[in-house]
This record gives structure tokens, C-alpha cells and sequence, in this order.
């Protein structure tokens, strides 16, 4: 199945600016991946793509960087990733990606994915970090061809370098998951107020790091719950759950962590049981 762009109509929060572009599409050429068209625009970064792992030859890693020092008041980025019929990639970030004080005026980051039949994503950026005053809107749409299969990571953490106590603005996430025919599988979406985090009853509590992740696709070639819910229990210093999806789409999962040692081992486990049951083999550790 080839799938276009989607056609999804951008929200209220549209209308500034739009201050830089990373776009990228994936083919597969014999056996292994190849970036068939990109564009990419101030203030990303694309250094050469890599094939880092010998028994995964289809798979393509691809660090998405930043030039700017991360995310500014009003600043708008967007990104489109396609992946073709059997191509393979992995797109990540070269560290975590600070939020500055954005003075009333959010960053805005929109990603549109398209996954045809048998193609692989894993879009695993790193957290952000929330300074005082950081305010960010995220939209991620989407759409997923029958046989295909997409791992999603979504992590923030707040810090107060000048220890001023003041919290960040607002953290607002919004995902939408859409089959081929348009038809919406998942969404999810949450906002949350730094005052709340601060507060005596925050619902995190003592712990630093929130994160959530999704396994996407066709269940032959995703971890299975039981799996996921051993491998939860056995995880020290966080607590993690794991969830059906609508529609039979997949799993999500849940974890707040203590630090970012805890959250980063989360993040790179989840990343070796979904590649390894997708693709068959363990991924080597990417350098960050």
C-alpha cells in the first residue's frame, strides 16, 4: 500500500512562523535502507546516517540534531517522515533538548509519519528538559499501513538551573494514530502545568522523569503483554504500566523514573524488545 502525506487540517495554536523543517524519506534498496529525499532547514542538523547494526542490515539510524541549543519562545518546527514498503529506520536525538523560558509565547513541534506495508520506525528522541517558564506544544500524527511497525517515545523532565523555584509553563502533548484509509485508531493527549508539579500534591511525587511509549502495528510483530508486563516488574527505580491500545493497534507504556540513569535504561531496554521483535535481532547501543 502507498500512502500520501496526511491531509490533517493544523489546530488553533497554528499560525506562527514556521521556523524549521526536517524532512526525510526512506526506501529500501536490496537489503538495506536508503534516504531516497531530504530537506532539512535551520535549526536541525542531518549528519550522515548510519548502519549500526551488522545483524539488522535494513536498518537505517538517523540523528536528528539541533544547531540552536534547543527550543525558544514562538519558535514553530516541523518534521514528515516517510518510510517505504520494507525500509527500516531508527531516528533519534544526539542528547535531551532544553525548553527555554518561552515568556507566555509556546515552542511548537509538529511530526507527521507515514509507514507503509512492512516498513520499521522507531522515533525515540531523548527527553526534554523544562526550564522555568518552558512551555511546549507537541503534535504527532500518525498513519500506519497494516504489516507495519512503529515505536514511539515521549519523555520530559523539569530543572531549575538558577534554583529560582520557579516552574515550567505548560507541557502539552497531542498523538494521533490513523490507518491507511484515515480511519483514527489512538489518540492520546495530555497537558500538564508546571504550578502542579510544584505543588505539595503533585501527581508525580518525588519522582523526575515522566515518559511514555507505544508499540505499534501488526501483533506478530510486537512484544507480546505478557512480555512487557515481566519485563516491567523486574525494573528498579520506576514505576512502569502497561496498556492495550483501541483497536488492537498496539501497547502502551507508562514510567515515571527517579533520574535520568533510570529513565535512559527504560528507554534503551523498551528500544532492544521492540526492534528484536520486529526485526529479530538486538540492536547495538547507539552513542550519545
Amino acid at each position: 500500500m502507498n500512502i500520501g502525506w496526511p491531509t490533517l487540517r493544523r489546530g488553533a495554536t497554528d499560525g506562527l512562523p514556521l521556523s524549521g523543517r526536517f524532512d526525510l524519506e526512506f526506501i529500501r534498496h536490496g537489503g538495506r535502507t536508503s534516504i531516497s529525499r531530504q530537506f532539512v532547514s535551520y535549526p536541525f542538523h542531518l549528519a550522515r546516517p548510519f548502519a549500526l547494526d551488522p545483524l539488522i542490515p535494513q536498518l537505517m539510524t538517523v540523528y536528528q540534531q539541533s544547531s540552536s541549543g534547543g527550543l525558544y519562545r514562538a519558535e514553530e518546527l516541523e518534521s514528515r517522515i516517510m518510510v517505504r514498503r520494507g525500509a527500516a529506520a531508527h531516528i533519534t536525538t544526539q542528547a535531551a533538548t532544553i525548553i527555554h523560558d518561552c515568556q507566555g509565547q509556546p515552542a511548537k513541534q509538529r511530526v507527521d509519519v507515514v509507514v507503509e506495508d512492512n516498513g520499521f520506525l522507531a522515533l525515540t528522541p531523548d527527553p526534554f528538559i523544562l526550564f522555568p517558564g518552558a512551555s511546549c506544544i507537541n503534535i504527532l500524527n500518525v498513519i500506519l499501513s497494516p504489516q507495519a511497525v512503529v515505536m514511539l517515545t515521549d519523555a520530559f523532565t523539569q530543572h531549575d538551573p538558577k534554583a529560582t523555584l520557579d516552574p515550567f509553563d505548560a507541557y502539552v502533548s497531542n498523538l494521533s494514530i490513523w490507518d491507511g484509509n484515515r480511519r483514527l485508531l489512538v489518540r492520546d493527549a495530555q497537558r500538564i502545568r508546571g504550578e502542579e508539579l510544584a505543588s505539595p500534591h503533585s501527581p508525580m511525587g518525588q519522582w523526575r522523569f515522566a515518559s511514555n511509549f507505544m508499540f505499534l502495528g501488526h501483533p506478530e510483530r510486537l512484544p507480546s503483554k505478557d512480555a512487557l508486563q515481566r519485563w516491567a516488574a523486574a525494573i528498579e527505580h520506576a514505576a512502569v504500566g502497561v496498556s492495550e491500545l483501541p483497536n488492537n493497534v498496539g501497547w502502551g507504556i507508562r514510567c515515571l523514573a527517579h533520574d535520568a540513569v533510570a529513565a535512559r535504561k527504560i528507554a534503551d531496554q523498551l528500544f532492544s524488545i521492540g526492534v528484536r521483535s520486529a526485526l529479530g535481532s538486538d540492536p547495538a547501543a547507539r552513542r550519545k
